[in-house]
């Protein structure tokens, strides 16, 4: 068996004896995707097999027949999402009924997993610190771009996260808007508590701890504030910071 790591932009030919085999990995909206792995093998006397995987994709294994007289075929794999059940929330941790999600992957790099949300425009004042994409193993935040526009009586935001983080997500995925509803003090101590969980466990994913401290920051410094509980250090440490920022620009 010959695993090898496909090209970003074209195909790549794969060699087992006389057979040459050149394999396109794509995606559902039929982007390339880059880095994928394509293990190939002979299975039997009249036919090979080609299996592609890719990080945040289901893999896919397809049987190639051998024809007489023929040395060199092209093939092309389709691999499918990685399943993940998704919700559409907002920062009370309430269901956005008027809102919705699609998941086509159309616009979206192959190293990306896009999510669209549309949400009506009286719900929501559009800004990028006031969406975020979160999973359910963790409770970090996961968005890597955002874009929006105003389509009508609606806000089409376009979100995505990165193929890894689609991976080690969990098995649900929550697009929570900080709309214009007040904060509930619970759900405020609900992100603190979660904030501290991650800022003392060493297995958490590289930056989530920095990217939900500025999200607190950015959609609840002042209901954190009026908490009658301690707050995390590692909030504390961000907020302190932020505040001399902002003093230092004003002298």
């Amino acid at each position: 068996m010959m695993t090898f790591v496909a090209s970003s932009v074209c195909a790549i030919p794969y060699q087992v004896g006389d057979y040459k085999l050149d394999v396109t990995v794509r995606n559902s909206a039929m982007n390339l995707i880059p880095d994928s792995k394509v293990s190939f093998y002979r299975y039997d006397q009249s036919s090979f097999i080609a299996e592609a995987r890719a990080t945040g994709y289901k893999s896919v294994t397809k049987r190639i027949e051998i024809k007489p007289n023929q040395f060199v075929y092209k093939t092309e794999v389709v691999l499918p999402d990685l399943e993940r059940k998704l919700y559409i929330i907002d920062h009370n941790h309430k269901i956005l009924a008027a809102a919705y999600l699609r998941t086509e992957q159309f616009g979206f790099p192959g190293n990306e997993y896009g999510l669209t949300a549309y949400i009506p425009v009286e719900m929501w004042d559009a800004a990028p610190e006031r969406v975020e994409v979160f999973d359910s193993f963790w409770g970090a935040p996961l968005k890597k771009t955002c874009l929006f526009e105003q389509i009508e009586g609606f806000h089409k935001v376009s979100l995505s996260i990165t193929r890894k983080a689609l991976k080690w997500s969990g098995s649900k995925i929550y697009v929570i808007f900080r709309t214009r509803d007040l904060p509930a003090q619970r759900a405020v101590a609900r992100y603190l508590r979660q904030l501290d969980r991650l800022s003392t466990n060493p297995d958490c994913p590289p930056g989530s701890e920095e990217a939900l401290t500025a999200y607190i920051y950015e959609n609840f410094a002042a209901d954190a504030a009026a908490l009658e509980e301690p707050l995390p250090a590692v909030y504390e440490r961000y907020h302190s910071a932020r505040a001399r920022f902002s003093e230092l620009h004003r002298e």
